[in-house]
């Protein structure tokens, strides 16, 4: 094969340059495109979300690496072992970054996004535009690969989830993934056991987006019901019966004034 050019595009700009330091979904960043790339961004503004591809730069020793103990696994042995194209490691042959960011605003050749997990100063080597009628796959599936270090990373994970399905930030929203962090830590450890069943009060439709935002459960595959009743029920073994009136700050509140909690 004949030797590759890649030619950055542009770089990231954020408030982390150790990757430790670099919180599971990112942060707050921009984007610098050089002035030779600028009319590459001609009509971005079409799309509320793109792909940023970037040079992983403190991966780049470690190309020789194909197996890693992705962050949240437990087993440092052979069981806690992944193959690197089975994981989003830094770690791998051609240290390449995928990371899909919602675009805020474009001020010239200035991209803000709402959050980006590469360093600042990553060298960004190609945009993509999210295309709604290709890129999103509601039916994907896969299996736990690391476990939340705490309740708070649990909870930023599942209000992710939530807001890439339904797209606004409401207060049955934040219910909804006040609710799975508590079943998730109560019942299953903080673990994922994946393959929810889920049946939600029909008179809130917020709530209902934000659980299947986070379960990926749908009526057609019978895993998502309705009923009149002020509760919800998760995988016929736990009850949570909604209070009224939700409190002005929903993650603020503690879980006795959000729900009752029972196990059936």
């Amino acid at each position: 094969m004949t030797e590759w050019e890649l030619k950055p595009v542009g770089a990231v700009h954020c408030g982390v340059r150790v990757r430790k330091e670099m919180p599971v979904w990112g942060v707050p960043a921009s984007i610098e495109i050089f002035p030779e790339y600028e009319p590459a961004l001609h009509r971005i503004e079409k799309h509320t979300h793109i792909w940023v591809l970037g040079w992983l730069v403190q991966g780049g020793s470690e190309r020789d690496v194909l197996q890693v103990t992705p962050r949240g696994v437990s087993d440092p042995g052979p069981e806690g072992l992944h193959g690197v194209f089975a994981v989003r490691s830094p770690a791998r042959p051609n240290p390449v970054g995928l990371t899909a960011a919602r675009l805020l605003r474009r001020e010239g050749r200035r991209l803000d996004v709402d959050r980006l997990d590469f360093l600042d100063g990553t060298p960004v080597v190609d945009i993509k535009p999210y295309f709604i009628n290709r890129d999103l796959i509601f039916s994907a599936g896969g299996r736990q690969v690391g476990k939340p270090r705490s309740r708070e990373d649990l909870r930023e994970s599942l209000l992710v989830q939530a807001l890439q399905f339904h797209g606004e930030r409401r207060p049955d929203l934040e219910l909804g993934v006040r609710i799975f962090e508590h079943y998730r830590a109560a019942v299953h450890d903080m673990n994922d056991p994946g393959g929810y069943r889920v049946t939600a009060p029909l008179s809130r439709p917020v709530l209902i987006d934000a659980l299947q935002g986070i379960t990926r459960a749908t009526p057609g595959r019978g895993t998502l019901a309705f009923h009149d009743s002020a509760s919800v029920i998760i995988d016929g073994r736990a009850e949570y019966r909604l209070r009224e009136p939700l409190p002005a700050d929903v993650f603020a509140a503690s879980d006795e004034h959000l729900f009752e909690f029972r196990l059936i």
